[in-house]
């Protein structure tokens, strides 16, 4: 499936390095946060729907459980800003807003391995793929050998 055709679908957002975990919602106007997937499930449920801002390479989070909230980011990009819920009302139909509530969907970097898996660890899970697969580049040795 296209990132395109999953738009009015339900999606579940893990991130790569917390296998195991997903982003999670914390009430309204709050950040989001990460928790475990299995207990999860109602406030990590986001529907994908065309971004908010009208551009046709973005998209928007709408809470599957507090509809008309959106994951909001904000529009200063500074370093420790953390995504948050909003809800949006009539005073809140600013560009700016629409901006903040729309994210430019493109295909991953990579794929998981399809020899990958998830080891269980104490306090966290962690995902375990071949070391060849995170190469990007190759590169030759040569030794200096001499009389």
């Amino acid at each position: 499936m296209s990132p395109k055709e999953a738009i009015g679908k339900s999606v579940m957002l893990e991130p790569i390095d917390l296998p195991g975990m997903v982003v999670v919602q914390q009430g309204t106007n709050g950040n989001l946060g990460v928790a475990n997937s299995e207990t999860s499930r109602t406030s990590s449920s986001f529907l994908l729907v065309a971004g908010l801002d009208g551009n046709d390479e973005t998209v928007s989070f709408e809470s599957e459980s507090q509809k008309g909230c959106y994951a909001y980011s904000g529009t200063n990009y500074n370093s420790g800003t953390s995504i948050k819920l909003k809800c949006l009302s009539e005073s809140d139909s600013s560009d700016e807003v629409y901006k903040a509530t729309s994210f430019l969907l493109k295909e991953g970097i990579s794929e998981y391995d399809p020899i990958s898996f998830i080891a269980k660890g104490m306090k966290r899970n962690f995902l375990l793929i071949p070391l060849l697969s995170l190469r990007d580049e190759s590169y030759s040795v040569y030794f200096n050998i001499q009389d």
